[in-house]
């Protein structure tokens, strides 16, 4: 007989349902108040703090791989949120910029997200956020690394 538990303990279980879950709400989020994917709303914001960065520092910077960052350019192009620029040093490379549409989006990301930020920290004390912000930056740097 399984034992009924008021709160589930088992952390890697829950932070993947967590992650499915936000992404979800956050995309269908974005999607219906501004018609752009989460992924797309990181490009801009990444952008927005590095215009002319390469593809792959973009890949790096969004948590995406080489291929899907480039797929996420190319469909970002189209939209005209971005353009790509030649790099002048490699021929194979290429740099990604904000188009004025693509800038002005992501001033509504930021807004929307922080829409989202809020109602996620609903209920919560400034202190209970504090452990929240500690304990995701941590898992975020890998502070558990060497301990498995």
């Amino acid at each position: 007989m399984a034992i009924a538990r008021a709160v589930d303990r088992r952390l890697f279980l829950l932070l993947e349902r967590a992650h499915t879950r936000v992404f979800r709400d956050a995309n269908n989020h974005l999607k219906s108040s501004i018609g752009l994917t989460v992924s797309q709303g990181g490009a801009l914001f990444f952008l927005n703090r590095h215009d002319g960065c390469r593809i792959g520092d973009l890949a790096v910077g969004i948590g995406l791989g080489a291929p899907a960052a480039t797929g996420l350019v190319d469909r970002m192009a189209k939209s005209g949120l971005v353009r790509r620029g030649a790099e002048k040093d490699d021929a194979r490379a290429s740099r990604v910029y904000l188009t004025e549409k693509g800038r002005g989006l992501s001033g509504a990301v930021a807004d929307e997200l922080k829409i989202f930020n809020d109602a996620i920290a609903h209920g919560f004390t400034d202190a209970e956020m504090e452990t929240v912000y500690r304990f995701l930056t941590g898992l975020a740097r890998g502070d558990y690394e060497g301990k498995l």
